[in-house]
Parts: C-alpha cells; structure tokens; sequence
C-alpha cells in the first residue's frame, strides 16, 4: 500500500471510530449537548491514539509520526464537530435538506419558511447556547449573556477586529 493510501486508511477508520464513539456516547446521554460530546471524545482518545499509532498504522512510528497521528485525530474531531453543525447551521444545506425531505423534492417559498424560517432559526440557536451556558432567557425572553458567553462573545469580536470582517455575508 502507498503512503498516500495508507495515511487515507488510517484518516477514515480514526474518523469513522470517532463517528462511532461519539453516537455511542450521545445514545447513553440523551440530554447531553452533542458539540461537547465531539470534543469530549476527540480530546480523550488523542492520547490513546497517540500511544498506540504503530498498532494503528501498522508499522513502527517515530515521536514525530505519533504526534501527527494524534494532531490528525484531533483534526478530525474537529471536521466531525464542524460537518455536525452544517446542516441545522448553514442555510443553504438547510434548504437542501428541506427540499430533499418535501414530497415530490418540491416546496413553495412560503412552505419552505414554516419549515424552517428565521424565527426557528433563531429559537434554535438559542436554546442551544442556553444548554451551552452561553446565555439564559428570562421568563419574559429578556436575553443575557452568562460569564462564558461574555468570554466567547469578546474572543469572536476580537477575531472579527482582527480579520475586519465587517458583515456576516
């Protein structure tokens, strides 16, 4: 086998493991937030990856080669975090999935709005940073920021400083 196709071997079967660990985790912690779970799961195995990476890949590896089995692991737990997220994220893969499940592939605007429109949008995710605590919501839907949603608010802002990223689009 190639390198290259070995590296690729190893890369899905890590992703696939994660993928794996991750909907075992979540099916026994229901209520448990499905974003900390990934992590979870790609932060504590890195280091048994690590260890084990020449069982792994099949050959013997150097410190060098651990660490990048251990880095690509991690890497990975971060592309399963960011592929989670897309389509309840991403409008655009939202409307796909939309159209995908409609009857016939097909929706009129104003079906596809109560579908999935801005206020759900919205209400989404905004009860996920509340399960985050990122923020709560008052009885009367006042919104406030809680003390990690004041740190993760200014971490984002001053990343926006920094790129100039001035608009959302």
């Amino acid at each position: 086998m190639t390198p290259i196709a070995r590296v690729l071997v190893v890369a899905v079967a890590l992703f696939g493991g994660q993928a794996l660990l991750v909907a075992a985790v979540a099916a026994v912690r229901r209520r448990g937030n499905i974003y900390a779970t990934i992590i979870l799961v790609s932060v504590a195995t890195a280091p048994l990856v690590f260890m084990t990476g020449s069982l792994i890949v099949g050959q013997p590896l150097s410190m060098d080669g651990r660490l990048y089995l251990g880095l690509m692991h991690l890497a990975l737990g971060g592309y399963l975090f960011h592929f989670r997220t897309l389509p309840d994220r991403s409008v655009t893969l939202r409307i796909f999935v939309e159209l995908l499940l409609a009857p016939r592939g097909t929706l009129s605007l104003e079906a596809l709005g109560s579908r999935y429109g801005v206020r759900t949008m919205i209400v989404s995710r905004l009860e996920q940073l509340q399960e985050g605590g990122f923020l709560s919501i008052a009885p009367d839907g006042a919104l406030a920021l809680l003390p990690r949603g004041q740190w993760f608010g200014r971490f984002v802002t001053g990343g926006r400083r920094l790129f100039r990223i001035t608009s959302a689009n």
